[in-house]
């Protein structure tokens, strides 16, 4: 059978969906024939209905999979009932949105089939038995509607990660991908986190698996790939696809366990791969004997999720227990290893005032990671924050239905003066933090931030281009002159230290002057 997947991914990051290169992997190696609709604005524009609909019908599938995050969940209804109206096609919706709240999207009434969870062989068995005419009713893992009535059959058990067949990259234009995101490449060697972050949804995932019986102990949610499969697996990317430069794995939590760091990074330094490699990390799952064996393995880029730099809103919003000195000393940890180091914060949250988000920015002026992100709380439906959120009367739903990424604006009811302060942080965080480094350039930044601070919602809008153009030309005149700082770059909420921007164009000049070679060869 000819199954086709949707991935929406509009105002998102490009990259590929790692559920759908393993699903797809199980349907080719069952004997099934697969194609995507990967939507991304990114790096295409997004094609109108009307011309996806000639795609589907030309593309002649016998079932559409759609997988789906929060915010693109109405995108897909939309397109949805759109394909209802011209084809009588079986339509099935999954992905974490599904996985969350899998009676709402029961309930909406558009899709033949809803299938939460990791749906790796219940998905497979869907398709085995439309296309043999079996009875679909018992699928396990399926929801559905039939004549009025809610028929939920039972969940299967996480899938044993060594029993699933290769990944199909090749669903995806991994070329096109890999040249958007700079010759970086994502991949995972492992599923599961045992943390229950309110903003995240691993809680829930483990919670919807034992209250169906599919598993015994959470711990059964945290897998990992052997590494000589994910070895082989990376010798492959780097052979097909020469432009990659940097792996990126994207596993929830890499440090999860130190004797998998130890024996992953021992086995990848024998390996001759000699890609740099990028891993995620939390700060009560690392220590110098770990930073030293990822630098000695050739990682670059270690990640931590700080979130917050207040205690309080970490305990009581966040569900993140940790402490700032916990947090320092991992940086600290890394730095000594000479890892460059990157941290993810938030702003936004529930009852977070001021003078929460500046202790979030003390803290990344204190620690002077090698960049951070930042984003805006978003309450993804189905997770504890959104209940926090939710029971506080926080959420403005009307924003958030139009909200579509946690980076341009916060759905949160808070006072204008809040609202104010937010705005100009999500476009300027860089200088905030800046002001509060003991570097050089921090009386810039001080003289800057007081300025921006000075100014109402009427001058702020008025002049919010004017000091973005500003502060790319303060940020060329820092480089020029060797003077550190953070600078945006390589997305509009990234600030990155302007030493590792050097260090790092340096490198990416070599790459393209070997692939000029190569390609000649």
């Amino acid at each position: 059978m000819k199954v086709l997947f949707i991935y929406p991914s509009i105002d998102c990051p490009p990259g590929i969906n790692h559920g759908l290169a393993a699903m797809s992997g199980v349907l080719k190696a069952n004997g099934h024939d697969v194609e995507l609709i990967h939507v991304c604005d990114k790096i295409w524009p997004i094609p109108e209905n009307k011309e996806l609909l000639e795609t589907i019908r030309a593309m002649a599938p016998g079932v559409i999979g759609f997988s789906c995050m929060s915010q693109q969940y109405p995108w897909s209804c939309e397109l949805a009932r759109d394909i209802k109206k011209v084809m009588d096609i079986p339509l099935v919706v999954g992905g974490v949105h599904v996985t969350m709240v899998p009676d709402d999207v029961t309930n909406d009434g558009i899709w033949d089939f809803v299938m939460p969870g990791e749906a790796d062989f219940s998905f497979l068995e869907l398709v085995n038995r439309l296309d043999s005419d079996g009875d679909v009713l018992t699928t396990p893992g399926c929801r559905m509607v039939r004549d009025g009535k809610l028929i939920n059959n039972p969940l299967l058990p996480f899938p044993d990660l060594n029993e699933l067949p290769p990944k199909d990259y090749d669903l995806f234009d991994i070329e096109t991908i890999v040249d958007k995101k700079n010759g970086w490449m994502g991949m995972i060697t492992s599923r599961g986190c045992p943390y229950k972050c309110t903003y995240c949804f691993n809680r829930e995932i483990v919670d919807l698996y034992m209250d169906e019986g599919a598993a015994k102990k959470s711990r059964e949610f945290l897998r990992f790939y052997d590494t000589d499969r994910i070895l082989d697996e990376i010798k492959m990317l780097k052979e097909k696809f020469p432009r990659i430069n940097t792996l990126i794995i994207d596993d929830d939590l890499f440090t999860l366990s130190k004797p998998y760091v130890m024996s992953f990074t021992k086995q990848y330094k024998e390996s001759g791969i000699e890609l740099p490699f990028v891993v995620n990390a939390h700060v009560n799952r690392f220590d110098r004997e770990m930073a030293g064996a990822l630098h000695d393995g050739g990682c670059m880029i270690v990640k931590f999720g700080l979130e917050s730099g207040s205690q309080k809103i970490r305990k009581e919003v966040l569900y993140r227990i940790m402490s700032n000195e916990a947090m320092e000393a991992s940086f600290a940890a890394a730095h000594e290893y000479d890892l460059h180091t990157s941290a993810f914060i938030m702003f936004g949250l529930p009852h977070e005032g001021r003078a929460e988000i500046m202790e979030t920015l003390t803290l990344c002026g204190k620690i002077q990671m090698g960049r951070f992100r930042w984003a805006l709380f978003y309450p993804f439906p189905g997770t504890a924050g959104y209940t926090i959120a939710k029971s506080a009367d926080l959420i403005d739903f009307d924003k958030m239905n139009n909200l579509g990424n946690y980076f341009d604006g916060t759905c949160l009811k808070f006072d204008d003066e809040h609202n104010l302060f937010l705005d100009k942080l999500k476009d300027l965080c860089t200088w905030y933090v800046n002001a509060l480094t003991d570097w050089p350039c921090a009386p810039i930044y001080q003289r800057l931030v007081k300025e921006l601070e000075g100014l109402n919602r009427r001058e702020w809008q008025a002049n919010r281009q004017k000091y973005l153009d500003y502060d790319k030309e303060l940020t060329a005149d820092l480089m020029a002159k060797d003077i550190t700082h953070y600078a945006i770059r390589y997305a509009h909420v990234m600030g990155v230290r302007s030493d590792f921007i050097k260090w790092d164009e340096e490198r990416l000049k070599k790459t393209d002057e070997w692939l000029v070679t190569y390609t000649l060869d």
